[in-house]
């Protein structure tokens, strides 16, 4: 029943994710056949970030009034019925109402994993996060194949709303078969899990005091370098698909694909994210959240040192993106969902979860830069410029990472 579950969860979040990444693909079609001029796939993409931060802000309010199963479920109908519109819009202005509602509906589902996973404190659900890469990787996948065949981009956007409609009925059909075991399942663990917490705010408080003013200020210091590495963290991802792409083709690669860019970054943050899975079956219990997110940064400068070392040597550049796109997205992989559970036991669930809840709107609001940000080197000389940006992206990342790693002190 367990598997089941999980299995269930696993599904809703790899349909959430097809339509993620399809925009960068479809879009030299898309402005040939509503006549709109390339840039303006930065309003679409700011679009769909304001849809899905939009999402994670009203998420919290609405779990108490309609239950989690019924939420994600519901958002992967959204998103699919989205798609058939977007496929169907003649304007502009359609483009960007539906693309809106997909990211609204993309948002809402990665906001509830993130809600199950504090709630629960579940290894597992980590290894379930490996889905949502996969998804991307899928949508990207499903949607190239289709235009490969010689279909218009329309064609392809109804074929991979087919696939999540198809997915939504089984996980609600898997969801049904298993719905009173599951509510009794997730019932016990949040109470386990809030036994857990209120023993260690106990303990904390023994040894460290009540909270005080001091520390609740600290506290929200603390959350806003979790939030800066937070964005730092998602920008990083979307620089190693988009930035890379772009600085390749800057260098006269006309071989350069950016599906090919979106897949390998995808399988790095899955590769990430099994490693955290590893690391904390081998290291026995307990949390190790601070151990995951300074390895998943270690990682990602790692990647952009060995890199640096291959095209500053004067080899080609093709080697030194694969490094960069595996090595970055396995360091994102393993930085983020663990942000969301690092917090000071000592401060109320409620007030912990509205802060912490608020983490995946910063991470997918970086969306909304990523395209200003790539542009604003479109004329720079490729690798040579990418792989110092990404370095003080990394950099950045590091300290936020660093400062919201201190533990508060009365």
């Amino acid at each position: 029943m367990a598997v089941t579950y999980l299995l269930s969860v696993a599904l809703a979040l790899f349909s959430g994710a097809l339509p993620a990444q399809i925009l960068g693909i479809i879009w030299e079609p898309v402005c040939a056949d509503i006549a709109v001029d390339i840039p303006y796939i930065s309003l679409l993409r700011l679009l769909c970030a304001a849809g899905a931060v939009l999402a994670v802000v009203i998420s919290d309010r609405i779990h108490g009034y309609i239950l989690v199963r019924d939420l994600i479920v519901g958002a992967i109908a959204l998103e699919a019925m989205s798609l058939i519109g977007f496929s169907m819009s003649r304007e502009f202005w359609n483009l960007g109402i539906w693309i809106t509602a997909i990211g609204f509906a993309g948002g809402l589902c990665l906001s509830l994993l993130c809600y199950l996973l504090r709630e629960t404190y579940s290894g597992k659900t980590n290894l379930v996060f490996i889905s949502s890469a996969l998804g991307i990787a899928a949508g990207v996948y499903c949607v190239r194949y289709v235009l490969s065949l010689g279909r218009s981009w329309r064609t392809a956007c109804q074929a991979l709303a087919i696939l999540q409609i198809i997915l939504c009925m089984t996980v609600f059909l898997l969801r049904r078969a298993i719905m009173h075991d599951v509510a009794a399942l997730l019932k016990k663990r949040r109470k386990e899990a809030g036994i857990l917490r209120q023993r260690s705010r106990e303990k904390l408080i023994k040894e460290k005091g009540t909270v005080d003013e001091r520390s609740q200020n600290a506290y929200l210091v603390k959350l806003l370098f979790i939030y800066g590495s937070a964005i730092c963290c998602g920008l990083l991802l979307l620089s190693a698909c988009h930035l890379t792409f772009t600085a390749l083709v800057s260098q006269g690669d006309m071989s350069a694909d950016l599906g090919v860019s979106i897949i390998t970054v995808c399988a790095g943050i899955a590769a990430g994210r099994a490693a955290v899975c590893v690391m904390n079956m081998t290291a026995g219990e307990g949390r190790h959240i601070g151990r995951n997110l300074a390895v998943g940064e270690a990682v990602t400068l790692a990647g952009l040192i060995i890199s640096a070392v291959i095209v500053y040597t004067g080899n080609s550049a093709g080697p030194a993106v694969v490094v960069i796109r595996i090595l970055t997205g396995c360091g994102g992989g393993m930085i983020f969902p663990n942000l969301i559970q690092m917090e000071d036991e000592r401060f109320d669930d409620e007030a912990q979860t509205a802060m912490a809840g608020l983490i995946p709107a910063f991470y997918l609001g970086a969306g909304a830069v990523i395209t200003p940000f790539v542009q604003s080197m479109s004329g720079a000389s490729g690798m040579k410029v990418c792989i110092p940006a990404m370095a003080a992206l990394a950099v950045c990342m590091g300290v936020c990472l660093a400062f919201a790693s201190v533990k508060i002190r009365r």
